[in-house]
């Protein structure tokens, strides 16, 4: 097992600020770096930055804000996630992360064009492939029905994953808010699962909210995810600079508890 934290807790284009984690955790800990190429001064900083990611453990987030894996080649919206796609490469190729969290999709889906955007996001996750060689690509389950940007139910998702062959990152906080069993998705993906995003929240919203502020009981999901994949990466992912700082290093104590627990002496309980 390895820990993480999304960088995208970090106040915007301070990724400086991660050095508080691996002065309190060390080298054995790691991050999960979220590229925001559409702010400015983002890339500047990144260089500046870079030996923070070197050494330790290291997934990257593809970005979220400019990308979308829907759009068909020669659409505008497919260029602008090509640029950003680019230049996250060029970072890959310097920082070399295990793995990468890829989206299928980021907007909300039109009545009607539920099939063919998926078609066409699976032919960008083969381009991506190419593109990236030497980096798993983690399909994460993403949206909420309330947003209308969910593209999948956990039927299909679980099905999506299992007829591609589809290594997968599970976001809890994603499938809360959607109702799904995460104990039944998690079982049933427990041979494809590489990661976890780990945050809560009130089982409608995607709020990245603190891990025992929500509806999410972590107390009794976390022993049953150490016990059923025991080799994946947990991965705390708030999204509000807010949570950085006392409120992520206490939670990131929390996971480091189970790091090196025996999982026969932990709760464990069944789907």
């Amino acid at each position: 097992m390895i820990i993480l934290a999304d960088t995208c807790v970090l106040p915007r284009c301070h990724l400086e600020e991660a050095e508080i984690y691996r002065k309190k955790f060390g080298s054995g800990f790691g991050f999960e770096l979220l590229p925001m190429f559409d702010l400015p001064e983002f890339e500047e900083n990144l260089k500046a930055n870079l030996s923070l990611f070197e050494g330790c453990p290291l997934f990257f987030h593809e970005p979220v804000w400019g990308v979308e894996h829907t759009a068909p080649k020669g659409s505008k919206a497919y260029e602008n996630s090509m640029y950003h796609i680019l230049l996250t490469k060029k970072y890959a190729e310097i920082l070399h992360p295990s793995a990468m969290v890829y989206h299928l999709n980021n907007c909300s889906i039109p009545k009607g064009r539920k099939d063919r955007m998926l078609r066409t996001s699976l032919e960008n996750l083969d381009e991506m492939r190419k593109l990236f060689p030497d980096v798993k690509l983690l399909v994460e389950n993403t949206g909420t029905d309330i947003e209308g940007n969910n593209i999948l139910d956990q039927a299909e998702f679980t099905a999506l994953c299992q007829t591609h062959d589809l290594e997968v990152l599970i976001d809890i906080g994603h499938a809360n808010a959607n109702s799904w069993n995460l104990y039944q998705l998690i079982d049933d993906l427990k041979d494809r699962a590489r990661g976890f995003h780990f945050h809560n929240n009130d089982g409608c919203h995607d709020l990245h909210d603190p891990l025992h502020e929500g509806t999410i009981d972590v107390d009794r999901l976390l022993p049953f995810i150490q016990k059923t994949v025991p080799g994946a990466a947990w991965i705390i992912e708030y999204t509000h600079p807010i949570h950085h700082g006392a409120q992520l290093l206490e939670d990131l104590t929390f996971l480091m508890q189970y790091k090196n627990a025996d999982i026969n002496d932990t709760n464990i309980h069944s789907v």
